[in-house]
């Protein structure tokens, strides 16, 4: 095997000890060494020339949901939607080059209704102009709520007496689902062929592969997506890292159900542990807080202290590491409550992760220091919805979004993430976001909890790799780990915070393997 060197430009190993190198020497997808370049030269049998570019250890995806990027090749996309006529044009264009035949499902991803020029959802008589003979879904950009049609309605079999059920609600004249009443019919909506999903896929790694990244994230696997990862695979056709996460109040028999896959890689697929919702999002005034919303309300739990207290028993005994989606500081009360108490009383969790900690007070923070909880932050928040927070919570609680600051000060570690297919899996823009704390009007919100790029850098490569238990292997560069790197256009050490998240991957690199060029 050829020993490759890695040299001409600026190299950031992400340790503490030692934080630039001139050259990395690799060999079989391996490190060997990182250090001066006039004494790796020697070993070397071929250089990988950095034409004066920034290497850094790859991204990974600390949360995220792959199948869920590679699932929205194959619907209708609203990201970009910018009021309820142009929604109309862009479900009308899929119908008529998708030739949709009639009383076939249609699904539409990434509405944000704070976006639109109405900036409120579209009613249910809308979607039903737009089609009378498809049911329509409009999932919301936070994946936590969706919008159908007169027909969709219909085919779930939701009437005007249907009842919304606990942590969730149905509101049947606006043709709205929110939580539990959309998280318990997801089954119902088909999914795509199996061809058209596997080709989706690789579409989707290579997306990944073009952000830096070396590990994705399942953060939510069901019972309906079995037999996708059971093709995958089969067919070998996964070459970037997948840790999937098993939703523990439903389907917790998956991990069984990929055995082989337990504690470690098998074909680039992790069965990692488990995975429960707690509340919403803030976006949508479900995630579930201490104080009202500017509304009134409060947002609502996923589950009671009893129920949660039964599911933390059960990772605890089979030693898994457990994700928890919490945003609202009631529903990070809920869980540190009932964990403080479970790990007293049963032993602790493995690495637990409380997903998004978007509205956390500082003291929450320190129980989290003491309990060993990971909190992982999604900044960029605060460039797309911050002036949504700033309505629905106030200056003081919206200018703790992400309070990634406070946790440093309180000696807590933090990873960072996008929440893909909720925002593009970016990490350069969860850092930039993170460094600069600027919503999209231009206003500072939260100077306070700015980082610097070198600490929103580290979690999302070595403080990312602790997370998943992989930092022997991934995050930094460094002898013995794996080879994987990515190559940016810039420094984000050195330029502005501003243009951190705009800043061009050259290339990414993994196990020695260029995976990704850009043109």
């Amino acid at each position: 095997m050829e020993k490759v060197l890695y040299t001409n430009g600026r190299i950031y190993t992400l340790e503490e000890r030692r934080r630039c190198a001139e050259a990395v020497l690799t060999e079989g997808g391996r490190i060997l060494a990182a250090g001066e370049r006039k004494t790796l030269e020697k070993e070397a049998d071929e250089m990988y020339d950095l034409e004066g570019q920034t290497m850094l250890p790859a991204f990974l995806d600390s949360h995220g949901h792959i199948l869920g990027v590679a699932n929205g090749f194959l619907q209708v996309d609203l990201a970009e939607a910018v009021d309820f006529k142009d929604i109309r044009e862009r479900i009308v264009r899929f119908l008529r080059e998708n030739h949709v035949p009639q009383g076939k499902w249609v699904q539409a991803k990434g509405l944000d209704h704070s976006a639109l020029a109405e900036k409120r959802m579209p009613p249910k008589e809308f979607l039903d102009g737009i089609t009378s003979v498809h049911p329509l879904v409009v999932h919301h950009a936070t994946g936590h709520c969706a919008l159908l049609n007169s027909m969709g309605l219909a085919r779930l079999e939701i009437t005007d007496q249907t009842q919304s059920p606990a942590g969730g609600r149905i509101d049947f004249q606006r043709g709205l689902l929110e939580e539990n009443a959309l998280l318990a019919r997801m089954d119902a909506f088909p999914m795509p062929e199996m061809g058209d999903l596997i080709t989706a896929f690789e579409k989707a790694q290579r997306l990944y592969a073009s952000y830096g990244l070396s590990t994705a994230q399942e953060g939510m696997f069901v019972e309906q997506i079995q037999g996708v990862y059971e093709m995958l695979l089969r067919q070998g056709k996964l070459w970037l890292d997948v840790a999937a996460y098993m939703d523990l109040r439903h389907s917790p028999w998956l991990l069984d159900a990929f055995s082989g896959c337990r504690g470690g890689y098998h074909c680039h697929f992790k069965a990692a542990g488990y995975k429960v919702i707690l509340d919403g999002s803030p976006q949508s005034r479900t995630a579930w807080v201490t104080e009202p919303y500017d509304d009134g309300t409060a947002g609502y739990p996923a589950m009671t202290d009893d129920q949660l207290r039964e599911l933390l028993c059960r990772a605890v005994a089979e030693g898994e590491q457990l994700l928890a989606h919490a945003n609202g500081d009631a529903a990070a009360d809920q869980f540190l409550r009932v964990y403080e108490r479970v790990r007293r009383e049963k032993g602790a969790l493995v690495r637990p992760v409380l997903i998004h900690s978007q509205i956390t007070r500082a003291e929450q923070l320190a129980k989290m220091a003491a309990l060993g909880i990971t909190p992982s932050f999604f900044p960029a928040h605060i460039l797309h919805w911050g002036e949504l927070h700033l309505t629905h919570l106030g200056w003081r609680r919206a200018s703790r979004i992400s309070a990634a600051h406070s946790a440093l000060a309180a000696g807590l570690p933090f990873t960072l993430h996008q929440d893909a297919p909720v925002l593009p899996p970016n990490p350069l823009e969860a850092v930039g976001c993170a460094v600069e704390r600027r919503t999209k009007e231009g206003r500072v919100l939260g100077g306070q909890e700015r980082l610097t790029a070198w600490e929103a850098l580290t979690a999302v490569t070595r403080q990312a790799a602790a997370q998943y238990g992989e930092d022997k292997e991934k995050g930094t560069i460094s002898a013995g780990k794996r080879a994987d790197f990515v190559v940016l256009e810039g420094d984000p050490m050195e330029m502005a915070p501003e243009e951190i998240g705009k800043t061009r991957v050259k290339g990414t690199i993994l196990e020695g393997i260029v995976r990704y060029e850009r043109k």
